[in-house]
């Protein structure tokens, strides 16, 4: 286990996603998505967002989340902490993705939905976009990254997270939609998904430094933070999160 937890896997510190003082406990061998805060609940992994988002926005590592009325925010979620944090804010907009069968923008179930692929939003319209091990489960990934730097404003950012490998070049494919049809080219990974608690979500995707290079080409100048923030609870060798601005145009 990282260096730095005390005895039984806990740490004190300042909560980055409700700004509140809090304990981190039962953190496991996965650290990432493990830390809960003893106020909000929150993980590791979110945390880490949370704390890329306070800090290119110039906001306190602790209290709650302020934004100028007319910042936009869009988040790939419509549950937990984060979420709950974020939604006091005035233009904000979350959601989650449903199924084919819906339009971009629907509302259902009270929830709006999204394909990242394909959004509703106009060009130039958001000022950050968050996601947090979201683009894994895209059987296109780069249309989706394509599709949030149309939508976001120049200069603009996308603060993200996604399985990561920092020693290979080149993204290990692991599925793909071939004329429709679902082909897997490794053996099938799922992670948790609170849509579907009892399936889970497929993994299409791991990521690698080609990741770094097709968002340039898309127009994004993209950063890898590495974080080691313990008086935050965030800890851990997969503290990674990727911060990608919309280059504005010349």
């Amino acid at each position: 286990m990282e260096q730095g937890l005390v005895a039984g896997g806990t740490l004190q510190g300042t909560c980055t996603v409700c700004g509140q003082a809090a304990t981190f406990s039962r953190f496991n061998d996965n650290l990432r998505e493990s830390g809960s805060c003893s106020v909000c609940n929150s993980n590791n992994r979110k945390r880490q967002v949370a704390f890329v988002l306070r800090q290119f926005y110039g906001l306190p590592n602790y209290g709650r989340f302020a934004f100028n009325s007319d910042f936009v925010i869009f988040n790939t979620e419509t549950s937990g902490s984060f979420h709950e944090q974020l939604s006091r804010h005035s233009s904000y907009y979350a959601s989650e993705y449903f199924g084919p069968q819906y339009r971009p923008g629907a509302m259902v179930d009270g929830r709006r939905h999204e394909d990242l692929q394909n959004l509703s939003f106009d060009n130039n319209t958001l000022g950050v976009v968050l996601s947090s091990d979201v683009l894994e489960h895209m059987p296109d990934p780069y249309k989706a990254h394509a599709e949030i730097h149309r939508a976001l404003k120049p200069g603009g950012r996308h603060i993200f997270t996604v399985p990561f490998d920092d020693q290979a070049f080149q993204d290990q494919v692991r599925a793909s939609l071939v004329n429709g049809k679902l082909v897997h080219h490794m053996p099938a990974i799922y992670h948790g998904d609170p849509l579907n608690p009892n399936e889970g979500i497929l993994v299409y995707r791991i990521f690698a430094l080609e990741m770094l290079v097709r968002l340039n080409q898309i127009g994004f100048n993209t950063r890898l933070h590495v974080l080691h923030e313990p008086e935050f609870g965030i800890v851990g060798p997969g503290a990674l999160v990727f911060d990608a601005v919309k280059t504005p145009a010349a």
